[in-house]
């Protein structure tokens, strides 16, 4: 066994922590010197270590995203639940009601009309949702939008792109006290140079809550 052959075998766990480079047509991140060194049988062990190496890699990021995406799915299963519990008891703010009534959507210099949507939303929810619009010559087309209830109770945000902890981006709207028996809002947003939402009606009631100001 030459030199070489003991030298290179020596660093062989860090070259495998490396990896070979996608462009590198040696193994183990080898430059062609140090491949033209090595013999046929020393070449051959080294290629075979290589692809124990990689598909040992293989199998552990198989077993990882396995793991990832039954975690995942155990989230969303959990997440399912409460919300199915808050549906079944939407009293005490739990689950709200709440109509987009009629708003001007603006692209660059296009202007739509909002058509009515209505959907249900229960406490610390995201739903996406699809805007249907129309402009003045009848033509429609559609956005996504988030409607977010905070798990608080105490406000309602809609966005234009994916919430998140970095986007503020978004209509707020704050509990008030005739969310009980239905309150409706007036808002607006401008969302970039070139998007926004003006004129927004929207009408916010509580399910599942006892109005005693229709009872007068």
């Amino acid at each position: 066994m030459n030199k070489n052959w003991i030298t290179l075998s020596l660093a062989l766990c860090s070259a495998l922590l490396l990896s070979a480079c996608a462009s590198n047509p040696y193994p183990l991140n080898m430059t062609e010197e140090q491949w033209n060194k090595l013999t046929p049988d020393e070449r051959k062990t080294l290629l075979l270590k290589q692809q124990e190496y990689q598909e040992q890699q293989r199998l552990e990021r198989i077993k990882a995203n396995a793991k990832r995406d039954e975690q995942q799915m155990a989230l969303k299963l959990k997440e399912q639940e409460r919300l199915n519990r808050l549906y079944s008891n939407p009293g005490n703010g739990n689950v709200l009601m709440v109509n987009l009534l009629s708003g001007e959507y603006r692209s660059h210099k296009k202007s739509y009309q909002l058509q009515p949507y209505t959907t249900l939303i229960a406490r610390g929810e995201t739903k996406e949702i699809e805007l249907v619009m129309r402009d003045n010559k009848q033509y429609t087309r559609t956005e996504r939008a988030w409607l977010q209830y905070n798990p608080q109770g105490t406000g309602i945000y809609l966005y234009l792109s994916y919430p998140s902890d970095y986007n503020h981006d978004r209509i707020t709207l704050l509990r008030n006290a005739d969310w009980i028996c239905g309150s409706q809002h007036k808002s607006g947003f401008q969302f970039s140079k070139y998007e926004a939402l003006n004129h927004l009606r929207i009408y916010i009631e509580e399910q599942g809550s006892q109005c005693y100001r229709r009872h007068r």
